[in-house]
């Protein structure tokens, strides 16, 4: 594991660090058998990394669940940081509760992905979402105006049903419980990454956050499940290749 790497606030600042790199997200931030922290630790080692946030995490819990120990971190360490990553939104599309929501409840009879979802959905998912990077990075600008902000999104995941030490209901039981047809399954998970990625650009072009830069995670790992721990995480392999070819583009733009 990478040295480099703090995990929480209170321990960066118990131990006297000035971390250049600040990461807030959830489980591809914090995933216990490697993750992009880390990894980002490894391809820049004279760096220090603090990561908020925690496995599971949602954006939409970035201003509740999570809100002290962003707002801690934000007013003790944002002001010196040289950048902040964030991953947010692939929480609040999978599992029972949120991805039921997006899809019908019977989606038995859907030829297409866009036969399978709601009316009004995705699009009112990506904008709650985006409020909530919207406000995220507002606030961090309030202690920092001119780091930049690198987004990301998932990869392309296989709804396969595998979790972390057994059975996920995170893709592939709510794509079930909503009859999503076999051949649709992946093909629904990869347009809602899709949708996120375009959501994220759009946002990336409003002046007023300042700079904001997008990581093309999406699309990154080869088409394989080998390359996949679970239904929702690469393996350490697939974090190193995310890092490299995506994340690690985007520092390179940013004088660190």
């Amino acid at each position: 594991m990478a040295g480099n790497v703090y995990w929480g606030a209170h321990g960066a600042i118990a131990d006297g660090a000035a971390p250049s790199i600040m990461m807030v997200g959830d489980s591809w931030f914090w995933y216990p058998f490697d993750n992009l922290a880390q990894e980002v630790g490894r391809l820049r080692p004279n760096e220090t990394v603090v990561v908020v946030g925690n496995n599971g995490a949602e954006a939409a819990e970035w201003s509740t669940r999570y809100r002290k120990d962003i707002d801690f971190a934000f007013r003790m360490l944002a002001s010196d940081v040289k950048v902040l990553l964030v991953s947010g939104g692939g929480n609040d599309l999978a599992g029972m509760k949120d991805f039921l929501r997006i899809v019908k409840d019977d989606c038995s009879t859907a030829t297409s992905v866009a036969g399978c979802y709601r009316t009004a959905e995705p699009g009112t998912l990506m904008t709650m979402l985006m409020g909530c990077y919207r406000t995220l990075i507002t606030k961090f600008r309030a202690y920092n105006k001119r780091a930049p902000v690198i987004l990301h999104q998932y990869d392309y995941a296989w709804p396969t049903g595998a979790g972390v030490f057994g059975p996920a209901d995170w893709l592939q039981e709510p794509m079930l419980a909503a009859q999503v047809k076999a051949d649709l399954q992946r093909r629904l998970f990869r347009d809602l990454i899709n949708r996120l990625k375009k959501a994220q650009i759009d946002l990336a072009g409003e002046r007023a956050l300042g700079r904001v830069l997008v990581a093309s995670s999406a699309g990154t790992l080869p088409e394989n499940t080998a390359i996949w721990a679970n239904e929702l995480h690469p393996t350490p392999e697939g974090f190193r290749l995310i890092a490299e070819q995506a994340i690690e583009p985007q520092l390179k733009l940013v004088p660190l």
